[in-house]
C-alpha cells in the first residue's frame, strides 16, 4: 500500500464519522503529494478542505451549486473558463480564463457566478481525472474594461476563492500568468483587489503582451494540439471549447448537488492531538505535581542562599531588601 493511499485510509478513519467513499479516498489521496509529503500539513488540509464545504465555511460559492441557474448561465458567457485536456511536458494542468470573454456584454461581471462555477468545473476535472498534477493558470485581460469590473470586487469572493487554493483544494495554483495587459493600467490594484498582489512574487506573473502561451511557460510547454486556436493550438476555438465545459455543467447538475448534500452533512470528528502535545501536556501535569510537593522549609532554604535577602520575623520566611537610586536617602 503507498503512503499517500495509507494516509487517505488512515484520515478518513480518525476524522469522519461516516465510512469514506471510494472517490473520497481518491481525493484525500492527492493531499500529502500536494503538501510535498508533509503529512501534519496535509492533515491540516484536508480538514479545512471538508471545513470550507460544510456550514458555515465557504457557504456563497460552494453551496447552492446549480449549473442551470440564470447568474451561472450569463456567466458562461461573460467569462470563459477552459481546463485544458492536455498537460504540460512536466505533467502540468492548465486552466485557459478569458476574463471577460470576446461574447460579453458591456456590463459588470458577477464574481459569485465566475468564482462558483470555477469551483464547479475544477470538481466535475477532479472527478474524472483524480491524479496528481499541478494547477498552471493564465488569465486573459485584453478585453477588460472598467465596465466589466464595476462593483465586481465587492464582498470576499476572490479572496476566499484564492485561499481555498491556496490552503485547502486537493490541488494547489503553482503558477498564475495574467496575459495582454497591454491595455490595463491598473494590474497592481487588479491583483489587490482578487487577492492574488500578496502571491506577485512568488506565483502572479505580469505579461503585457502574449500572442501564445507557450512564450510564457518556457521549457515546460503544452503540446500545441492541447491549446486553442487564438493561442498558436489545434484544439478548436476558445468558444466552442467553452461551449463544451458548459454543456458538461449541466450534464453534471445532479452529481453537483449530491456532492454538496453529502459535504453538507459531514460531520468531523475532534481533532487528534498530536504525540508532541500530548507530551507536553504530560510534562506541564509532572511539573504541577512536583511543585505541589515542595514543601514552605525547601522554599525557605533555597531563599536563604541569595545574598539579597534578611531574616524576617516569620521565621523561615525572608523579605527582599527594597533599594532606591533616589539622592540623599539612604538604602533600607
Amino acid at each position: 500500500m503507498s503512503p499517500a493511499a495509507s494516509f487517505a485510509e488512515r484520515w478518513a478513519r480518525d476524522n469522519l464519522s461516516r465510512e469514506a467513499t471510494v472517490s473520497e479516498l481518491q481525493v484525500l489521496r492527492l493531499f500529502p503529494i500536494t503538501c510535498d509529503g508533509d503529512e501534519a500539513e496535509a492533515s491540516k488540509r484536508a480538514r479545512r478542505y471538508y471545513k470550507a464545504r460544510g456550514p458555515g465555511g465557504m457557504t456563497e460559492l460552494w453551496h447552492k451549486r446549480r449549473p442551470d441557474d440564470e447568474d451561472i448561465l450569463s456567466s458562461c458567457q461573460d467569462a470563459y473558463i477552459i481546463p485544458l485536456r492536455a498537460r504540460s511536458v512536466g505533467g502540468r494542468r492548465m486552466t485557459l480564463v478569458r476574463l471577460p470573454a470576446p461574447t460579453a456584454l458591456d456590463r459588470p461581471l458577477s464574481a459569485k457566478a465566475l468564482l462558483s462555477r470555477w469551483l464547479m468545473i475544477l470538481d466535475i476535472r477532479l472527478r474524472e481525472d483524480p491524479t496528481p498534477g499541478e494547477e498552471v493558470v493564465f488569465i486573459d485581460v485584453s478585453d477588460l474594461q472598467p465596465s466589466h469590473i464595476k462593483n465586481h470586487f465587492r464582498g470576499t469572493y476572490w479572496k476566499d476563492f484564492v485561499w481555498c487554493m491556496k490552503s485547502a483544494y486537493p490541488l494547489r495554483f503553482a503558477e498564475v500568468h495574467v496575459i495582454n495587459t497591454q491595455r490595463l493600467k491598473t494590474v497592481s490594484l487588479l491583483l489587490l483587489h482578487i487577492g492574488l498582489y500578496p502571491w506577485r512574487r512568488k506565483v502572479v506573473t505580469i505579461h503585457t503582451n502574449t500572442e501564445e502561451i507557450n512564450q510564457a511557460m518556457g521549457i515546460d510547454y503544452f503540446p500545441t494540439d492541447g491549446l486553442p486556436y487564438e493561442y498558436g493550438g489545434k484544439a478548436g476555438s476558445i468558444k466552442d471549447l467553452n461551449d463544451q465545459w458548459t454543456k458538461k455543467l449541466l450534464t453534471n447538475s445532479k452529481w453537483l448537488e449530491t456532492e454538496e448534500r453529502k459535504f453538507y452533512d459531514t460531520e468531523l470528528r475532534p481533532e487528534l492531538r498530536t504525540r508532541r502535545q500530548r507530551s507536553a501536556m504530560r510534562t506541564l501535569r509532572s511539573n504541577i505535581g512536583s511543585y505541589d510537593m515542595i514543601t514552605r522549609t525547601h522554599s525557605c532554604r533555597s531563599l536563604n542562599q541569595r545574598d539579597d535577602l534578611d531574616e524576617g520575623l516569620h521565621g523561615a520566611y525572608r523579605t527582599l531588601k527594597a533599594k532606591t537610586d533616589r539622592p540623599g536617602k539612604s538604602k533600607s
